[in-house]
């Protein structure tokens, strides 16, 4: 977890920009530190301290199963892990930030080794009203996405839809309706974000790449992002636990 000691505690994300976490030279997280925040609010009913404002776990995404049993398939592994590299990136204000305190909780559990959860923001453009279609976010075959959440950019987004493989697997959907199932899966909706969310809390909630050549999100706008650009926050399973696989095969 990050700790950024403040007076103020809403001054945080303002003044701390982008964190970068590496494990064994991997890219595991590479986002805004605002964001990590979005994801801790979407989690929801999967986690009860919504209300933490200046502390949030760098392997905050495995909390989005259900099961501790799932969960602990994403600890990171002290006897597989050689390097954890971790980068703070102050953004142009830097009021308060007195320090930035790393700390981390140890317990004697089994964990499947090199899976890890991944948080990697890709940003687009858009400088359009329409539909942003996007094929380029990566396919490793062991890996697997959790969610990716489209942040509308100081736009609009009215609906989205997601192809794998030349087939539809989420038909044109209303933000209202993405936003009732990840409330019906125990997830928060965000009013900034088209949450394209695979994750339903349990070991079958993801969508694995093996064999995929196209993942298609296309994301419709009625009103432009503002600067022009937009981004596509990506939640993934690196190297997919074997339970998970059997799991989402069955």
């Amino acid at each position: 977890s990050v700790n950024a000691c403040t007076r103020k505690s809403c001054r945080i994300t303002a003044a701390i920009g982008k964190i970068a976490l590496n494990i064994n030279g991997e890219q595991v997280i590479n986002c805004e530190c605002s964001e990590l925040y979005d994801i801790f609010e979407m989690l929801g009913n999967q986690v009860q301290e919504t209300a933490l404002v200046n502390v949030l776990s760098l392997n905050l995404a495995r909390l989005m199963f259900k099961m501790n049993s799932n969960k602990d398939f994403f600890s990171w592994g002290c006897a597989n892990i050689q390097t954890i590299q971790l980068q703070v990136y102050c953004a142009t204000t830097t009021t308060d930030v007195t320090d930035v305190e790393v700390s981390t909780e140890r317990r004697g559990v089994t964990s499947s080794l090199n899976s890890l959860i991944k948080v990697i923001n890709y940003p687009q453009t858009m400088s359009s009203t329409g539909i942003s279609s996007v094929d380029t976010l990566p396919r490793d075959s062991n890996d697997g996405y959790l969610a990716i959440m489209a942040s509308n950019g100081g736009g609009v987004i009215s609906q989205g839809e997601c192809v794998l493989n030349g087939n539809t697997i989420i038909d044109p959907s209303a933000k209202a309706t993405m936003d009732y199932v990840a409330q019906a899966r125990g997830f928060k909706p965000l009013a900034n974000y088209y949450n394209y969310l695979f994750a339903d809390g349990s070991a079958r909630g993801a969508l694995p790449m093996n064999g995929v050549t196209e993942l298609r999100l296309k994301t419709t706008f009625t009103t432009k992002p503002t600067a022009g650009t937009y981004n596509l926050l990506a939640i993934s399973v690196k190297n997919m636990p074997a339970a998970m696989i059997q799991a989402i095969a069955q």
